[in-house]
């Protein structure tokens, strides 16, 4: 009972930490290695988008995977890294998607928005792996591998669970209502 209790404590000193302040609004692209997107996911995905230019200027970058045609999922990973790492410039912030990543809460998705304003990055950068994940090469170039869930997500969804995500950053950010 006492263990909850220190962690129902901790919980709530990580939220009180971030919450409305000024941010300097990064230009943020999303690069996702994905064959395409359904009608409905480029519904969703559009919605969201509109909704996070508010804030920001938000850009997708997509990358057909498996460029080679190998059947080798590592050079597969090699081959779409590479095209990966072609977008990212040296001063970006980039952050890749991963089940295995860091585990985090909409606060420290706020937190991630937040810091790259405060580090005056030129890009916030998201990358959403191909069918085997990312490559060696964009795991290490990534300066934090978050998980948006233990479940492994297809593109699309992950592609529309962090817009979401994005939004509500920006929101808690803000201070604005969508949040609580």
């Amino acid at each position: 009972m006492r263990l909850s209790t220190q962690r129902s404590a901790a919980a709530f000193r990580a939220f009180a930490t971030i919450g409305p302040r000024p941010v300097k609004p990064v230009p943020t692209r999303i690069v996702t290695v994905a064959k395409g997107n359904s009608r409905g996911a480029q519904l969703m995905a559009g919605e969201w988008e509109e909704k996070i230019q508010r804030y920001v200027s938000l850009t997708t970058s997509q990358i057909k995977p498996n460029p080679n045609k190998s059947g080798k999922p590592e050079v597969a990973m090699d081959a779409e890294g590479q095209k990966v790492l072609k977008l990212i410039k040296a001063h970006d912030r980039v952050v890749a998607l991963d089940e295995r990543g860091r585990k985090v809460t909409s606060h420290q998705i706020a937190e991630v928005i937040a810091e790259a304003g405060d580090r005056n990055c030129s890009q916030l950068v998201f990358c959403i792996g191909g069918p085997y994940g990312h490559s060696q090469a964009v795991r290490e170039r990534a300066d934090d591998i978050i998980s948006l869930s233990p479940l492994v997500l297809n593109h699309q969804v992950a592609h529309i669970v962090l817009l979401e995500q994005l939004y509500r950053g920006w929101t808690i950010l803000r201070g604005e209502p969508y949040h609580h």
